[in-house]
């Protein structure tokens, strides 16, 4: 018999070194006598090293993107405290502390352990946090009752939570509430998404299509439907299965091909469904024999009904809610005080993080939008300019991340600026989706979106110099598609080919086509040689 693989160096810590850390055992420790691999190992507990030594970012955990007013209230408090007065929103949904010192790491996630909001797998080779549509539960189009359920289900679940701990790399799911692409199903791991049938008696039954293989990263692959139909009843037992494949079948070797997304690509979407199966029969699920398998894997996802919206009526009558556009994801402590006064006043003290790194209050009175809206201005809020120009999705880039190569943040707030000062020209564009990323990671999802700007570095006279590959043309709609490189620029550049691009844009569109089917139309080819010339990948 041959003799096993030795273990890598991160696969042996994640077996010796227990990931459940006390961090008041770190409180009088110093910075330089933390052992890497076990700093690596933070994670587990949602905390991560950041660029700047000494200092930590404190990933929450926010099934859906929800907290109430008293859990988003307490994360101010300690923001002020212990994380220089500022929360940042990620893109999947949940709130960032940054600037955390070592002793008071577990002042911040004990804060948040009392008002019911964990750290737990906020980062590392684990489940991540479910992330759904901004409206979930709330949205007119949502279908059935079984979306939340499905969310809590799988974020609590002790088998998911708890025991797969120790996956290839991370895991991400996401649920939907509808068909369309709001929760972004094709580029997560699990993509959840409600499907209604009709029987012969005339009854209706919801249950779940289920997708996989989603996910960004520097190799990008859109999710593919394994399953057309699960009952509601077995979605639990197939999220299971899919994870615990996941740990069997992920590449421990090499962590740049350690994600379901390459396992699904090598098997092939029909395969992965009958390896499904089995594991199901495995554990000795019964009425899997319910299950069907896809007929077609390409997905065929609704365009977001998301686009622009400032006040969205809800689906219990009467009500509303309303968005805030935070730039950047940055969101100053006393903002956000304001925001969590005014959900207590005109809502029902419910709040939602989306994954545009914005802020939504739920459950307003028809009659207080306006009164509501009118507040958010006085406070400096805006409440227009959704999957416009001005809300533009960024990572933290090299202001805080060691992996990042560009300054995502000042680049961002540099175009953000120009663009959203002329409110005819952007209004003139419609719809638009611009995410910086600072490096190959894609955290900000550069892949997916119109116009996409990942972090890259070239050397020049005197050194590096810092710029951008733009990527164009992705979506999360239909079939989905990954965004094609366009050009390489430098950061000073990033304003005026943003520009030319939307200018050849409004010059050449078909009525009114957005910028995703001008894109399809023209071709990246094209659209390169009329901006650029002969000037090939460097402009």
């Amino acid at each position: 018999m041959p003799a096993k693989e030795q273990l890598t160096a991160v696969e042996r810590d994640k077996v010796e070194i227990d990931p459940n850390f006390d961090f008041r055992d770190y409180v009088s420790v110093d910075f330089d006598d933390i052992p890497p691999n076990v700093m690596a190992m933070f994670k587990w507990a949602g905390v991560y090293s950041q660029l700047q030594k000494g200092f930590f970012m404190i990933r929450l955990v926010t099934p859906g993107g929800l907290m109430n007013t008293e859990q988003f209230t307490r994360a101010l408090e300690l923001a002020d405290d212990y994380a220089q007065g500022e929360l940042c929103i990620t893109t999947r949904q949940t709130l960032q502390f940054h600037w955390v010192r070592l002793p008071d790491i577990h002042k911040v996630i004990e804060g948040m352990q009392a008002v019911g909001i964990t750290t737990h797998n906020g980062c590392g080779d684990v489940a991540r946090n479910t992330v759904t549509c901004e409206m979930q539960g709330v949205c007119p189009h949502e279908v059935g009752d079984d979306v939340r359920r499905l969310i809590e289900a799988v974020a609590t679940d002790p088998e998911i939570q708890q025991q797969q701990r120790n996956l290839p790399r991370k895991h991400k799911i996401s649920v939907a509430g509808c068909g369309k692409a709001c929760a972004q199903t094709l580029i997560n791991c699990q993509g959840w998404v409600p499907a209604t049938r009709e029987h012969s008696d005339g009854t209706s039954e919801t249950g779940w299509r289920f997708h996989a293989g989603g996910g960004l990263g520097a190799r990008p692959y859109l999710g593919k439907v394994i399953f057309d139909w699960v009952p509601c009843d077995l979605a639990l037992e197939v999220a299971r299965a899919t994870v615990e494949a996941f740990r069997r079948h992920g590449d421990r070797r090499n962590r740049t091909l350690a994600r379901l997304k390459i396992v699904v690509d090598r098997m092939g979407p029909a395969a992965f469904g009958d390896l499904l199966l089995d594991l199901l029969k495995e554990r000795g699920i019964e009425g899997i024999d319910r299950i069907e398998t896809a007929k077609n894997p390409v997905p065929y996802i609704g365009a977001s009904f998301l686009s622009g919206q400032g006040a969205l009526p809800q689906r219990q009558a009467g009500l509303n809610t309303v968005r805030i556009l935070v730039p950047r994801s940055e969101i100053r402590t006393e903002t956000g005080r304001e925001i969590s006064r005014l959900a207590d006043l005109y809502g029902n003290g419910e709040i939602a993080f989306t994954s545009r790194q914005n802020v939504a209050i739920r459950h307003v009175p028809d009659a207080s939008v306006p009164l509501l809206t009118e507040a958010l201005h006085k406070a400096g809020c805006a409440t227009e300019g959704f999957e416009r120009a001005p809300d533009i999705v960024a990572c933290v880039g090299t202001t805080q991340c060691k992996m990042a190569v560009s300054d995502t943040r000042q680049s961002c707030f540099t175009l953000r600026d120009e663009l959203s000062a002329d409110k005819d020209y952007w209004n003139r564009i419609g719809p638009l989706r611009i995410h910086f990323t600072g490096c190959p990671n894609n955290c900000a999802h550069a892949w997916s979106a119109d116009i996409g700007l990942r972090g890259r570095r070239r050397r020049g006279d005197t050194g590096n110099v810092e710029g951008y590959s733009i990527f164009i043309g992705g979506k999360l709609s239909q079939a989905g598609s990954i965004a094609e490189h366009l050009v390489d620029i430098d950061s000073d550049a990033v304003n005026t080919t943003v520009r030319r691009l939307l200018d050849l844009y409004l010059a050449n569109r078909k009525q009114d086509e957005p910028l995703i089917q001008f894109v399809e139309r023209s071709g990246v080819d094209a659209i390169r040689t009329t901006l650029f010339g002969s000037e090939g990948d460097h402009a």
